[in-house]
Order: structure tokens, then C-alpha cells, then sequence
């Protein structure tokens, strides 16, 4: 991350490395520069009061080589959210390089509820 008037945004090795593994280079360099900054004042701030998770059934796609959001706090927000979890070999955007697989844990998740 690199930080500047207040607001954050991946290095673009970062985010193709770490964020868009496995993304085709030419996409992950347009999302690269499309992506926004957000306020670095979010991070240390940012609570959630109530989780619908908590009276909710839940999904959860834990992406496995993601070297963004560890694999392994994934498992751990997944389990304690009690989510129906799947796994998928995929850096952070797994719904770009695994639609089929995303799409289908939606409309599970759509058919059920």
C-alpha cells in the first residue's frame, strides 16, 4: 500500500501481484488503473455494529493462494460465521478467474434462501 494525502491504494506490483493473481495481465492492468484510493482514516476506524451473518445463513469463498486477505482468516471468519464454504485455488478476485465456481455458490445461496 502506498499512502498519500490521506488515502491509500495498492503499488501496482501489489495489486498484480497480490490482489489480481491469475487475473490476465491486460484486465488486471485496466483494474489496476482503475482502481480507487480509499481514505487510510477507514482502516483503523472502520466497526460493524450489527452482522447479518450473525441471523443469517451465509456463503463463503475462501480463495487459497489470496495474498491479500490470508487463507487462514478466511477459514476463521468463514467458520464463525457458521457459512456453507467452499475453497478455490485463486488469488482475491476469484470471481474473475473462476466465474463458473462463484456463480454457482450464488445461486446456491439464492436457491436455498
Amino acid at each position: 500500500m502506498v499512502e498519500s494525502g490521506g488515502f491509500k491504494q495498492l503499488t501496482k506490483l501489489g495489486f498484480l501481484r497480490d490482489f489480481a493473481g491469475g487475473v490476465p495481465r491486460h484486465r488486471a492492468l485496466t483494474l489496476y488503473a482503475a482502481q480507487g484510493r480509499v481514505a487510510a482514516s477507514l482502516f483503523p476506524t472502520s466497526t460493524t455494529t450489527v452482522a447479518a451473518w450473525r441471523h443469517m445463513p451465509t456463503w463463503y469463498a475462501i480463495s487459497t493462494q489470496d495474498r491479500t486477505t490470508s487463507p487462514d482468516l478466511q477459514r476463521f471468519l468463514a467458520r464463525r460465521m457458521h457459512a456453507d464454504t467452499i475453497e478455490v485455488p485463486t488469488s482475491h478476485l476469484s470471481v474473475l478467474t473462476h466465474p463458473d465456481t462463484i456463480t454457482s455458490l450464488i445461486l446456491k445461496a439464492a436457491h436455498t434462501t
